[in-house]
């Protein structure tokens, strides 16, 4: 499986379809911090909540890295349950890497206002990941091929997340209204149930597609 989510993700960076969201991605962040003083939770939500809509393209894009042929003998080869594991691995790899990235950017760089003790940032991190991960399984929902027409599924997918705002849906705008504040203490209890919803929906989704994606061709 581990063998198997690499290969994904070495496709992955073969069509340089990462190119385009990490650019994005960076430029955003850079912008983000371009005005001090960047409190470090609060401007840290701001970026986690732009980190959701990055991290959509960039999950899309993993997982459409491969066309139907691929994905039939990537199955033939390691079986049909080991590559919806695979995918979902490499797809949490993904995530990770975005959650960490994001934050060790402005860390190395000195953007916040101070530099963040242990604790806050294992919070921002925390944020993050539920950023990623909810940008991540939302976008796994509208991928090949569960949603064979490209231009459907960045549609549909853009329109799911254009809604999370409105809505007050996890993880955009209650992972920002959590970090607004200037005592670490308070964002646990804050972030908790932002955690869990994300939590749970990732579980779901994860369920739902490992069954689609080696049952529908």
């Amino acid at each position: 499986m581990i063998a198997a989510a690499r290969y994904l993700l070495s496709e992955h960076l073969r069509t340089r379809g990462f190119v385009a969201p990490t650019v994005v991605l960076l430029a955003g962040v850079v912008v983000l911090y371009a005005q001090p003083p960047n409190p470090v939770l609060s401007t840290a939500g701001t970026v986690a909540a732009f980190l959701f809509a990055a991290q959509c393209w960039l999950a899309l894009g993993l997982f459409n890295s491969q066309g139907a042929a691929d994905r039939q003998v990537l199955i033939a080869t390691v079986g049909g349950r080991r590559f919806a594991r695979a995918r979902l691995l490499a797809a949490g790899a993904l995530a990770t890497l975005t959650s960490v990235l994001v934050l060790a950017l402005p860390l190395v760089t000195g953007r916040f206002e101070r530099t963040p003790h242990v604790g806050e940032i294992g919070l921002v991190l925390l944020a993050n990941l539920a950023s990623a991960v909810g940008g991540t399984a939302l976008a796994a929902l509208f991928s090949q091929p569960i949603v064979r027409n490209r231009a459907i599924a960045v549609l549909g997918l853009s329109a799911c997340a254009l809604l999370t705002l409105p809505l007050d849906l996890p993880p955009v705008v209650p992972t920002a209204r959590a970090l607004d504040t200037t005592h670490a203490g308070d964002v646990p209890g804050r972030l908790a149930g932002d955690l869990a919803s994300v939590a749970l929906f990732a579980v779901a989704v994860a369920v739902v597609c490992s069954l689609l994606w080696r049952r529908r061709e």
